[in-house]
């Protein structure tokens, strides 16, 4: 008769097994695509599009148009995101852009220096690249 309630900071279920890693001193420019979760902790310019995951490090710096479920931040970011489940800005980040999302959570100890839109959550068939 009653249901409990989904959890929206609980992570999608999707494998939380890294399937994506840039290696702190890596430097790539141009368009990433993945499935599964990625983690960026060297430096990345560009477009990124996922339908699950994204982790950007604390010593990443990425620059750019995100498109993802969900992003979880503790490095610099500065571009826009969209994201249909929920982004995380954690403590020591700097995020300089636009964020559409559905949850934003910014850490104590983190920047965030932009603009937010709050949106409903997007379903993954309906979503348009918005870059």
């Amino acid at each position: 008769m009653f249901q409990k309630k989904s959890d929206p900071f609980e992570l999608p279920s999707v494998s939380h097994e890294i399937t994506v890693v840039i290696q702190k001193g890596s430097h790539l420019e141009g368009r990433l695509q993945f499935e599964g979760t990625a983690r960026i902790d060297g430096s990345f310019t560009g477009e990124i599009f996922t339908p699950d995951i994204l982790i950007i490090g604390d010593e990443a710096e990425v620059s750019g148009q995100v498109e993802a479920d969900v992003v979880v931040i503790s490095g610099r970011f500065t571009g826009d995101i969209l994201a249909s489940q929920r982004v995380e800005v954690q403590a020591p980040a700097v995020v300089r852009g636009n964020i559409q999302s559905p949850v934003l959570q910014v850490e104590e100890g983190a920047t965030f220096d932009g603009k937010t839109k709050m949106t409903g959550p997007l379903p993954q068939r309906s979503r348009k690249h918005i870059f």
